[in-house]
């Protein structure tokens, strides 16, 4: 066979020449050489076993054996299988025991009930990576269960490494490693670029890297996880991020089983400058939810996963579009020092699109400086205008030096981090001469250039390939270009922000819960407010009485008003049955509210098990809100913060962070409302106390992860925001505990 691409001692096989203009903005630099990674001999095997190889190289034992050769894999291939001689021109072994030579990679065709035996085999012969084609185990139920955790304890036992198994295999495009069956096992001619992918679906990931292909995105390494009993998403990504070839990590994901890995992938793109794109599907599912938690019912899978994205810097994508288009701007371009982006189009409309969509994204089209805009009047036609985003018209191609110039007058800028330009559909000579000088001007300046422009490539194909051997990346609507410009510069800000701030882990040990609570699945108020006034979270003055309606209520040390409510674990939404009387003004209306709580228990839950009548301090001079706890299967404890009332319950004005986090990260949930103006004081309402409210998130995800193995769901509803200086006040709290 003749050779082909082989790995150095840096990294997970040879990559393409990065590209001479904008290449160098997010890889990060190397200090000596790295260490070999430990999945290297998964991407770049010395030698490949087909295990269950099949002579019908179109069978799924086949194909792999066939793309191998197509691709001109440069090792061994030793197709296994006691029933032929040979396969596909080579010798076939009748056991892995047989194989004869340096194999480090098993793929596995066979029954799902032969496959453990074989990963022991493989095992025993040396081989450290076996991928399981074969589908069969969890996903067809119990007994499909029951197999899967026999192979994974074989590969435990064997020192084998797995991927799958139900998975369609492994591609190292530049170590010309096809490991893959299917209509992917027929692209053996695939090109080879700086992008690396892992999905769940073989058969849809394996389609999104044909499509990014398409549009001209080359990739390294693409691996189908399937069942992921072994070898991970996230563990794929922190690979993908210390392969120094790999530009941009991507993974396509279903499901998350380990939340927590995944976040840490992020926060290491962070490190690295590498940035993480994530396309979760099945969003819409509900996540998780306890019983009786109002919280949890307005938490979604799709609150918590972007949360945890943007806490960890995951990017989350969700189209092929987006996709392609930040491949090219990641793999391209410089970081940018800020989000302010400068315009230059040649049709006033186009300006106008991307300004809208650029607004949306959180980029700023700023004026220009006072001397920026004087001199490019002097260069644009006078039907043209000088404002960003500005009008070239198209008739300043008549004399390229116009536009050369105009270009360098706003990357001088000092306002301007970023420069946009929008050619339309430019073609012909002039596209090429406007490449030209794009080129041109990108070597001149350390800011990134992104052109937006839609000329088919066959009235313009000299200029597409100026640009592209540049690395100036092209998207073809002024929508996708403002999508993208700002992607580029949300990762930057984002590394900026994380890169400043500890991962926030809670130094003490958890408090011990009183052996009353740990034996509870549901508490009571007293009993929340009581857990909740052990990690410091301020709660309301409140009296616990018996529940007796002809109790003397005269000697009580209470100051009015106050509200009366029922306690009951069993009755977490008191208001419902009638269970809470408020602004309560003396002691006879204290006597009647009593008696009508308790009356109104009896009607409507009379079995109910009541521990007492609580009497409360009213607040009335703070903002109603709520913060509330999930424990999302994936992700763990997450806190959800917003406004009481109608901004939860009908506007969903709210935001999320997964636990334990500090007080950066709370300061961002507040300033994420709609409703946050409302906290600065409005209409001569006082300010609040956001710097107490913001303590009372930080205390509250604390406790959060402490009690991540007790903790379903908690609900503090309302929380008081009081003003300035007066802090907040917890005035209720539902806890349900699990574990």
């Amino acid at each position: 066979m003749a050779s082909g691409t082989r790995t150095d001692a840096r990294g997970l096989g040879e990559g393409a020449a990065p590209s001479a203009t904008q290449s160098t903005a997010y890889s990060a630099p190397e200090s000596g050489e790295p260490p070999t990674p430990a999945l290297e001999r998964l991407f770049n095997p010395r030698g490949i076993a087909v295990v269950g190889a099949s002579a019908d190289l179109g069978r799924i034992g086949g194909q792999p054996i066939k793309a191998l050769t197509e691709a001109r894999y440069a090792g061994r291939i030793y197709p296994v299988n006691p029933k032929y001689a040979e396969v596909g021109g080579m010798r076939c072994y009748r056991s892995i025991a047989d194989i004869d030579g340096d194999c480090d990679l098993a793929l596995i065709a066979l029954s799902a009930g032969a496959v453990a035996a074989a990963v022991e085999a493989c095992g025993a012969k040396g081989i450290r990576f076996a991928i399981i084609l074969s589908s069969g185990f969890k996903e067809i139920g119990e007994g499909g269960r029951a197999l899967e955790t026999a192979l994974k304890d074989a590969g435990r036992r064997s020192g084998v490494r797995l991927i799958g198994p139900n998975c369609q295999g492994v591609l190292s495009i530049p170590n010309r490693l096809f490991a893959t069956f299917g209509a992917i096992a027929q692209e053996t001619a695939l090109r080879a670029g700086a992008v690396s992918m892992a999905f769940q679906s073989g058969g849809f990931g394996f389609g999104v890297m044909l499509l990014c292909e398409e549009m001209g995105i080359g990739f390294r390494h693409c691996v189908s996880v399937g069942n992921e009993v072994d070898i991970t998403t996230p563990e794929l990504l922190d690979a993908f991020l210390d392969d120094p070839h790999t530009k941009v990590a991507c993974a396509y994901v279903e499901g998350v089983s380990d939340g927590r890995a995944l976040m840490a992938a992020g926060r290491k793109s962070i490190d690295v400058g590498k940035p993480v794109l994530v396309w979760k599907a099945g969003k819409s599912a509900v996540g998780r939810r306890a019983a009786g938690s109002h919280t949890a019912n307005i938490t979604g899978s799709s609150d918590v996963f972007r949360a945890a994205a943007r806490q960890s810097g995951i990017i989350e994508v969700g189209c092929v579009e987006d996709m392609v288009d930040l491949f090219r701007v990641f793999t391209s371009c410089r970081p940018p020092h800020g989000n302010r982006v400068g315009v230059l189009g040649i049709s006033g409309g186009s300006g106008i699109v991307f300004a809208d969509a650029a607004a949306d994204r959180g980029l700023v089209l700023p004026d220009f400086a006072p001397d920026t805009t004087a001199t490019l009047r002097n260069v644009i036609p006078v039907f043209g205008s000088a404002a960003n985003p500005a009008d070239l018209t198209a008739d300043v191609f008549n004399n390229i030096a116009s536009f050369t110039e105009a270009m360098t007058i706003v990357l001088d800028d000092p306002g301007i981090d970023q420069l946009c330009l929008l050619l339309a559909s430019l073609p012909g000579a002039h596209a090429l001469n406007a490449a030209q000088a794009i080129v041109a001007a990108a070597q001149r300046s350390d800011k990134p250039i992104l052109v937006g422009w839609s000329a088919r490539r066959n009235r313009a194909a000299a200029a597409y390939e100026v640009l592209e051997r540049a690395g100036i990346p092209i998207i073809s609507t002024p929508e996708r270009l403002a999508r993208a410009s700002a992607a580029l510069a949300a990762f930057a800000d984002t590394r900026r922000r994380l890169s400043r701030r500890a991962v926030s882990m809670p130094a003490a040990a958890a408090l011990p819960m009183p052996n009353a609570l740990l034996e509870k699945a549901q508490l009571s108020e007293a009993e929340g407010k009581q857990l909740l006034a052990m990690y410091g979270i301020p709660v309301t003055r409140d009296v616990l009485i018996e529940a007796d309606d002809r109790m003397d209520l005269s000697g009580l040390d209470i100051v009015f008003p106050v509200a009366v409510k029922i306690v009951s674990a069993d009755i977490p939404h008191k208001t419902d049955v009638g269970g809470v009387q408020l602004d309560i003004a003396d002691r006879d209306a204290l006597q009647a509210a009593v008696r009508a709580v308790l009356a109104n228990v009896k009607r409507l839950m009379p079995e109910a098990r009541i521990d007492g009548i609580m009497i409360s301090e009213m607040i009335r001079d703070g903002r109603e809100t709520l913060v509330g706890v999930v424990n999302d299967e994936a992700f763990g404890p997450t806190v959800v913060f917003g406004l009481g009332g109608i901004f939860v319950e009908v506007l969903r004005d709210v935001s999320y962070r997964v636990a334990p986090f500090d007080i950066e990260t709370a300061r961002e949930m507040v300033g994420e409302l709609r409703s946050r103006i409302l906290f600065d004081g409005y209409r001569g309402s006082p300010a609040l106390d956001v710097d107490a409210l913001c303590r009372t998130l930080v205390r509250i995800s604390e406790m959060a992860w402490h009690l991540r193995t007790r903790l379903a769901s908690l609900d503090i509803n309302p929380l008081f925001v009081r003003p300035g200086g007066w802090g907040v006040v917890a005035a209720d709290a539902v806890v349900t505990l699990g574990g």
